[in-house]
């Protein structure tokens, strides 16, 4: 008898939906959405006009909306829950999720405020075949993934330095609608927990830290040059030191002027260099001493690629859940990246190299 589908409650309704509906849609699993939760009823049901019925005997698993979570988690017909939703939201209603025994795909960051990450951490220690994962998609990314393996396998050497940078530019990413909105919630420090650092680094910061180990400490500033953000820092510099003695620059920059295309990473040996293209479509190049010219290693799928194999490691851990118990690693690994940025913060703030 074939295994029953995933049943799925997606809550926000927001542009990051439609990357892990896709994820949800193409994975090997049998998944299927049977609760769509958004405060607006009228993107909830925008959302639900898109997706095909459940097709589980039971009527009760219909599709349904919700404008609350509580009311949905008080219908219950889902097994499995993805969280997207301003950053401050992020502790009530993951502390919801797992009082009620769901199986929880929280967005990064895993919340806005240290504070607010330890309370998440503390409610998640007594869970029991239940999967807590926390988005961190980066972990996944296609080109991130093959640095890895080439750091690995020794091509550029010791590695010893890397530069990364994220940067939107309006007009020329997909983001680009919810960018123009002055009041849109990233731009209050308040709901997300910070700017640039908060709303988008953290996936910078997991790379460097997959590839050199845990930062001991952070030294940066911020700057506020996009006009229609002056309370979050649209532009921000640090340096980080990690335990493994190596370094790093960080450049995080939301602009509202076209520019070059600058890459997403760098990474520096002493035999060699990886460069990983800007483009979230991908692409990456390899040079070393025997070959100075390069190698283009092309697109491996890019930063969007990264959603599905997100997708099928959550849905991997939700189908074995029941024969062991599963904390996933990763709410305390998403706490290292809150505790980084947080670091630039203060440091921004006392001038001084900051853990």
């Amino acid at each position: 008898m074939a295994a029953r589908a995933v049943r799925v409650a997606l809550v926000g309704c927001g542009t990051i939906v439609q990357h892990h509906l896709k994820a949800l849609q193409q994975s090997s699993h049998a998944a299927t959405v049977t609760a769509v939760v958004d405060v607006d009823r009228g993107r909830a049901e925008e959302l639900a006009a898109l997706l095909p019925r459940a097709q589980q005997e039971d009527s009760t698993e219909a599709l349904k909306v919700f404008t609350s979570l509580t009311d949905a988690l008080q219908w219950g017909e889902f097994d499995a829950v993805i969280v997207m939703v301003p950053h401050h939201l992020h502790e009530p209603l993951a502390t919801e999720c797992l009082q009620a025994g769901k199986h929880l795909l929280l967005e990064k960051p895993l919340a806005h405020t240290v504070e607010s990450c330890q309370k998440i951490l503390k409610h998640a220690e007594g869970i029991k075949h239940q999967v807590f994962m926390v988005g961190e998609n980066s972990v996944f990314w296609p080109e991130v993934q093959k640095a890895k393996e080439l750091i690995e396998s020794g091509i550029i050497g010791e590695p010893y330095f890397a530069q990364a940078n994220y940067w939107e530019s309006l007009g020329s990413m997909d983001f680009a609608e919810d960018f123009r909105d002055k009041d849109n919630w990233f731009y209050d420090p308040a709901r997300a927990g910070g700017g640039v650092l908060m709303k988008g680094a953290t996936h910078w910061i997991r790379p460097l830290r997959l590839w050199f180990g845990d930062v001991v400490e952070a030294v940066g500033t911020l700057g506020y040059p996009l006009q229609l953000s002056q309370n979050s820092e649209t532009l921000a510099h640090a340096m980080l030191r990690f335990g493994s003695g190596k370094t790093a620059v960080l450049h995080c920059h939301y602009t509202d002027i076209p520019m070059y295309p600058l890459p997403f990473f760098q990474i520096f040996g002493d035999k060699g260099e990886i460069t990983i293209d800007g483009s979230f479509d991908g692409g990456m190049s390899l040079r070393t001493r025997d070959n100075p010219k390069g190698q283009h290693l092309g697109s491996l799928g890019g930063y969007r690629a990264s959603f599905g194999p997100q997708m099928e490691a959550f849905l991997d851990a939700v189908v074995t859940s029941g024969k062991q118990n599963v904390m996933e690693d990763s709410p305390r690994q998403a706490l290292q990246e809150v505790l980084v940025a947080k670091a630039v913060y203060k440091s921004a703030q006392t001038g001084k190299w900051e853990s």
